[in-house]
């Protein structure tokens, strides 16, 4: 599997320019979303806005247990920042959610007590990232790995000149294989002949995907 280089401190220099132009614009405050910092790959490592002490102050850190641990059906996530921000953010989440069911909190409380379900999940998933890229090696599809997420887009610009969402469709009726088209994503639904896969799956359900895909 043929990966792309890494750009050295890529995160670093983000983040340097953003607390630069939070001090420079004094109102300025960041919303920072890192809700996969457990799931980096290819030896990377995750950038938080709480390692820039100019950025900590002014920032709101948002993270979700649903997306770290792949459930994200229950809906539970947090917020960290400064007490004077966080004091704001309460005064809106108390008229928003109020609170996250009781058992889910609980459960997630006792499985956070051991390290290793969390501080090795980029191992866990990087070897499904491998295996099902592995396994699409013959296929007509063209990829850069992912570099995080439990996330695989797909470009199929040598298969059809049809757009993703009709294609996305089509995969999902003739071959029970469901997918995300990207367009979806931005404003104008430019169609860049991508699809999404998600390989937080068996390995079983990975290996009967790429055989599909690789008929296709």
């Amino acid at each position: 599997m043929k990966h792309f280089s890494k750009l050295p401190n890529v995160g670093t220099t983000i983040f340097c320019v953003m607390s630069a132009l939070a001090t420079k614009h004094q109102a300025i405050n960041l919303l920072s979303d890192e809700v996969y910092e457990h799931l980096v790959f290819d030896g990377q490592q995750h950038y938080s806005a709480c390692l820039f002490p100019d950025l900590k102050s002014r920032s709101f850190v948002v993270a979700s247990f649903g997306k770290t641990f792949h459930n994200t059906g229950w809906k539970v996530g947090y917020c960290c920042a400064p007490e004077a921000l966080m004091t704001e953010f309460q005064k809106v989440h108390q008229f928003n959610v109020f609170s996250v069911n009781h058992p889910a909190q609980k459960a997630l409380a006792e499985y956070l007590n051991e390290p290793k379900h969390y501080l090795e999940l980029s191992g866990f998933y990087q070897q499904k990232r491998d295996l099902f890229l592995n396994l699409i090696e013959g296929s007509r599809f063209k990829f850069t790995p992912s570099k995080g997420t439990y996330f695989q887009a797909l470009d199929f610009s040598s298969i059809t000149d049809e757009d993703d969402v009709h294609f996305a469709k089509r995969i999902t009726i003739e071959h029970g294989l469901a997918s995300i088209p990207l367009s979806v994503f931005n404003n104008e639904g430019t169609d860049y002949k991508m699809l999404r896969f998600c390989f937080a799956k068996t390995d079983d359900t990975l290996v009967a995907a790429a055989k599909i895909l690789c008929q296709v």
